[in-house]
């Protein structure tokens, strides 16, 4: 293997990434009851490539996945090809592996590419691997990686009519259902970051026979009772919710901040160039004002790959369905209004999810210095959950150094990777 720097993995594609890094990617795709694609990323080591018949090399890989970011980002067209669905289909044939599946699910507007961007020996994917789990990066509904339907185009208003409700009810079983099939085990762990926790709970809670294919639960700064948050951008949000959905109708706007190679290369180049003092004010206004301040954990330096792959994209409703439940302080399902409720669940008002039902043993991290995450909120999420076995408080981290504290692996990761082996 090559030895790759920095500016080289700024341009790779997630399974290139991780090819760079020293390991394995397979790259596999579901189709939900819905009919959405997703595209997961299984992280092996070395030691775990499988001859196929088409090899498993970056190459092969990278030509997969650049068929979903060039298609979605240059000219918006609906689906993959069905040569990538075939490329896709060949690369999943993979044999049972005797290790225990372990699914990485992120947060919105992130991606699987987020959770390796540390690298080696650093990021969680690959600490995981080294320490004996077979790992599976998800990958939701309209993000980078994940933006083609049976039907509908990327242009069309009902490729976009999903919160993070469909992504808990339809792709986290999906996904769970697909690995144990591949993998031949009959449970799997789960380690859920933002709304990568928030779906597990809807689903826990709206499906709840799939809390038996879960054999634990880690909760990294979950986006479930946000009533106490202090995001001054979610703030804002709220407070115009009416008007930005009102007016994301009108002009027929119905994703957010989806990958673009121009917009990436604008902030890539920015970060890059600019001097110290407005790098810091810009990372200020965009990461800090909504993940918290009080953490020095983000390296400055990483910042050039980070907008590489990050936003990687949602829907506007996912994000108008976390303003409601900021705004309501309830754990609840998408609010249509008093007029159209009774339609979709035979009542004026939207139902809060049972997270009674959600029986798995869930250990919870999270920080005072999480913007996000509240302590009372937390609270009211384990007084809630029938099985919480460990609530832990990270000190100083904000909601983005889950993913890129320079840190992280001491002051989170080797507890994670502990509390997955006491389940």
């Amino acid at each position: 293997m090559s030895k790759t720097t920095s500016q080289d993995e700024i341009h790779m594609t997630a399974p290139e990434l991780i090819e760079a890094h020293g390991y394995v990617a397979e790259t596999h795709q579901i189709c939900t009851q819905d009919d959405y694609y997703l595209t997961v990323h299984r992280v092996l080591s070395s030691r775990d490539r499988v001859p196929s018949s088409v090899p498993l090399n970056a190459d092969t890989i990278a030509n997969a996945d650049a068929t979903v970011i060039n298609k979605s980002s240059e000219d918006l067209n609906s689906s993959i090809s069905s040569d990538y669905h075939r490329i896709l289909e060949t690369l999943g044939c993979t044999i049972p592996s005797s290790k225990l599946p372990v699914i990485l699910n992120h947060g919105i507007l992130s991606s699987s590419a987020d959770w390796v961007l540390l690298g080696p020996q650093k990021a969680l994917p690959y600490l995981l691997c080294d320490d004996g789990f077979d790992v599976w990066l998800m990958n939701a509904r309209g993000n980078t990686y994940s933006k083609s339907h049976k039907h509908y185009s990327i242009k069309d208003r009902k490729f976009w009519n999903f919160s993070w409700h469909e992504i808990g009810y339809y792709d986290l079983p999906a996904t769970i259902d697909y690995i144990l099939e591949k993998t031949g085990h009959s449970k799997l762990y789960y380690v859920g970051h933002s709304q990568g926790s928030t779906v597990f709970y809807v689903m826990g809670s709206e499906r709840p026979e799939y809390n038996s294919k879960i054999k634990g639960m880690i909760s990294l700064a979950p986006a479930v009772f946000l009533g106490n948050q202090r995001s001054p951008i979610f703030k804002l949000t709220t407070s115009i919710y009416s008007v930005l959905e009102w007016g994301s109708y009108i002009c027929n706007i119905n994703q957010f901040l989806s990958r673009n190679k121009w917009q990436n290369r604008i902030l890539r180049t920015f970060v890059s160039n600019a001097p110290g003092t407005v790098t810091k004010g810009f990372c200020y206004c965009w990461f800090f004002l909504i993940a918290g301040f009080g953490s020095d954990q983000l390296d400055k330096s990483m910042l050039p790959l980070i907008f590489e792959h990050s936003p990687a994209g949602s829907s506007v409703k996912q994000l108008f369905h976390f303003n409601q439940i900021i705004k309501s302080g309830s754990f609840q399902k998408f609010d249509y209004g008093t007029r159209v409720n009774p339609t979709f669940y035979g009542s004026v008002q939207a139902p809060k999810y049972i997270l009674e039902r959600v029986n798995v043993p869930v250990a919870i991290f999270y920080s005072d210095s999480d913007f996000l995450n509240h302590h009372s909120d937390i609270q009211t999420l384990v007084d809630s959950l029938p099985n919480v076995i460990q609530t832990e408080k990270i000190e100083k981290f904000n909601h983005i150094d889950y993913l890129w504290g320079r840190d992280a692996k001491t002051i989170l990761y080797n507890s994670v990777m502990s509390m997955l082996k006491k389940f």
